[in-house]
């Protein structure tokens, strides 16, 4: 690979395509970069991205229409940019356009995660992702569109371990990418649940999905309520930073434990 004295240029160039609105020019630049100086390079340019920038620019791609950033990024750099992923979502966005942004955001993560078929990649991705306070957010709210189906796979992989699990009577969307994390990495998994079920007592309640009819409080002593998808929509919008994201330390959100199924 050549010198680096080059990439601070191509990141500026990068950086005034995307503010421009011009992603497609800046992925041309990003492949004119590869070509001449190769992948480590690409890489190396996107981790100097501002991650608001990197956000911008990802959240104009998605698993069917390929880009050379979605492939390459690091996956701390991704972590970083995931927090400004929400930047555009407006409370009336919120109240009228709840599936098109919770689609947009599935399709952004899902395509960054299952670009490649590369394991340990996947992983990486998975826990610089779940590392963050925002990402763990991100991912909870992807869940809660299938509730029922993340509870029944929840409990599978209790009872079975995640390794042996998978069956379940849903083929929504979301479950391959929530195995994903649950084999790839135990810790954010509960992290995630946690994230869901935010009143959970390992051992002493048992997780559900919120009633549509209202009577939530009648069982409150028995059940671990989940979040509504709406909640953790303005929960992510309220996490995107007021200034460049910088990842919380490891450990700061709490671990279910191992019997929260009990």
């Amino acid at each position: 690979m050549e010198s680096n004295t080059n990439f601070p240029a191509i990141s500026r160039q990068v950086t005034e395509l995307v503010l421009a609105g011009s992603s497609a020019h800046a992925e041309e630049a990003i492949n004119e970069t590869a070509e001449q100086f190769g992948d480590l390079a690409v890489v190396a340019v996107l981790d100097t991205l501002e991650p608001q920038v990197a956000a911008m620019h990802l959240s104009a791609f998605d698993g069917g229409k390929l880009s050379l950033a979605t492939l390459l990024i690091s996956p701390k750099a991704w972590a970083e940019s995931l927090a400004f992923f929400a930047a555009t979502w407006g409370e009336d966005k919120i109240e009228d356009e709840p599936e098109v942004l919770t689609e947009s955001l599935f399709a952004h993560i899902h395509g960054v995660i299952f670009s490649t078929d590369d394991l340990d990649r996947r992983t990486r991705l998975i826990h610089e992702a779940l590392s963050t306070d925002w990402g763990t957010t991100a991912f909870a709210l992807l869940f809660s569109t299938a509730t029922a189906e993340i509870i029944e796979l929840a409990n599978d992989i209790h009872a079975r371990g995640a390794l042996s699990s998978g069956q379940t009577t849903s083929d929504h969307d979301v479950i391959p990418l929530a195995l994903e994390i649950a084999r790839s990495d135990a810790d954010a998994w509960d992290r995630v649940l946690f994230e869901m079920f935010p009143d959970c007592v390992p051992g002493e309640n048992q997780l559900r999905a919120r009633s549509e009819e209202g009577d939530d409080d009648e069982h409150h002593h028995e059940f671990a309520l989940a979040r509504t998808t709406h909640d953790l929509m303005l929960r992510l919008r309220k996490q995107v930073p007021g200034k460049a994201a910088g990842t919380p330390k490891k450990g700061a959100r709490p671990s279910l434990g191992e019997d929260i199924f009990a």
